[in-house]
């Protein structure tokens, strides 16, 4: 009975002293720190690998530059027809005003 209640007393000290201890908080705050490092630097990587392949398309293919241009800047061709399509956000507003104008 003793052995077990000294088991717990000394479990209790040690928890105590790791969680009291500056240097075990330093080193939890500094674990977490280098996991959220890890992290930007894998979705840095990433980011750089997307551009490197834009970079290589914008180079070498001149239709991917059409096609961005045409994208980015909303330009279309001499002779083309731009069609929009309303949004579903849009959409109750044109209903409403076709309903006004509409005589009982």
């Amino acid at each position: 009975m003793k052995k077990f209640k000294i088991r717990y007393i000394i479990l209790i000290a040690a928890l105590a002293i790791l969680v009291f201890n500056e240097g075990s908080r330093t080193v939890t705050r500094r674990f977490f720190e280098q996991k959220k490092l890890k992290s930007d630097i894998a979705s840095s990587k990433y980011q750089n690998e997307l551009l490197k392949k834009r970079l290589y398309y914008l180079e070498n293919e001149p239709s991917y530059i059409e096609r961005m241009v045409r994208s980015e800047l909303n330009v279309i061709a001499p002779g083309e027809i731009e069609y929009r399509f309303h949004t579903k956000e849009t959409e109750p507003k044109v209903k409403e005003k076709e309903n006004e104008q509409k005589p009982l």
